[in-house]
This record gives C-alpha cells, structure tokens and sequence, in this order.
C-alpha cells in the first residue's frame, strides 16, 4: 500500500512540476483581459460618484469633500482605457448604463442601488463599498499582469482607492477615528 501511495505522489509530482504540460498548457489571463475588469470598475465608480454628486442627499461641506475624487476616477478611466488601446483591445469609456451597473453591482455583492440614494448616509455608504471594490479591482491583476508599467498604473489607481476610501469612512463616521483607518489588507475581486 505504501508503495502505492509513493508512486501516486510521484505522479502527482510530475504533474504539477513546472514547465510540465499540465501548467504550461493553461495560459493565465492576458494583460488585456486583466485590465478590462479594472475599467469595467473604474467605469462604475465614475457613474456612483456622478449619481451620488447629483443626488442632493450630500451636506455642502461632503460634497465638496468628494467631487475631487470623480475627476480622479475619470483619470483612471483615461488611463486604463490608454493602456487597453495600446494593447489592441477594446476600451469602452462612455457612461455605463444603468442596467450594467446594476448587474456589475450584483457581481461585486454590492446591496446599495445608484437610483435611490436619497440620504447622505446611504450615498457615503454606496461610495465606502465601491471603493473597496476599486481597490480589488486594481490589486488583483498586479500578480499577473505581464507590463511593469501596468503593474505601477494598478498600484497607483489602488493607492488613490485606497485614500478615497479613507476619506469617505471619516467622513461616514466622524469622531470615529478608528473606523478610518484603512484595512491592513486588500482582497481581490473576481
């Protein structure tokens, strides 16, 4: 039995080693691929903000707080979709419909809805779990991504997500410091 078991994990092993047909035949993701999701987000957080912005719902002083944050979006967009066009691949950059933010919405487990945002606290809301969904979205491509210039573009969109969100939850919480305070790790999306 023993014997048997052996010869299976030296199978098992020649299986998995790299470079062996197994690994090598199952090519990750291209750099497009990768960084088509990113804008897909992107895309998102472009609309939420312009939704939450004209909502009405934001006390002057937030409101001024955060409409920086949809020209750095907007950044963001340009950006990606630059670097999609100079991979050959398509690069959406109008609006998003309200019916593919809502399904992109749904595929990221975000309950918050961009047409009913009639409260401060719920458009603050909407914007914290965008933003932690940015940041996935920007780290989960940097492992595969082939480009270094890509890899420096994600973590840098990441970084700015990162702050935003930092941002939104003082203000979601004020006085409460703690709340503030970024989480030490960043989960990518799927």
């Amino acid at each position: 039995m023993a014997g048997a078991l052996a010869g299976a994990g030296v199978a098992l092993a020649l299986e998995l080693a790299p470079g062996s047909p197994a690994v090598a035949d199952s090519p990750g993701p291209s750099d497009a691929e990768l960084l088509s999701k990113t804008l897909e987000v992107e895309r998102l957080m472009v609309l939420a903000y312009e939704r939450v912005l004209a909502s009405g719902a934001l006390s002057p002083g937030i409101q001024r707080e955060i409409t920086p944050f949809l020209d750095q979006e907007r950044e963001h967009v340009s950006a990606v979709a630059a670097q999609l066009s100079r991979l050959g691949a398509p690069a959406p950059t109008g609006p998003l419909s309200l019916k593919a933010a809502a399904d992109t919405l749904g595929r990221y487990h975000v309950a918050e809805s961009l047409t009913d945002l009639h409260t401060e606290k719920q458009c603050l809301k909407l914007l914290v779990d965008l933003e932690s969904v940015a940041e996935g979205a920007s780290y989960t491509p940097i492992r595969d991504l082939r480009r270094p210039e890509l890899v420096t573009l994600c973590a840098q969109i990441m970084a700015c997500e990162a702050q935003h969100w930092t941002v939104l939850s003082g203000l979601r919480n004020p006085g409460e410091y703690v709340k503030a305070v970024p989480w030490p790790f960043v989960f990518g999306t799927k």
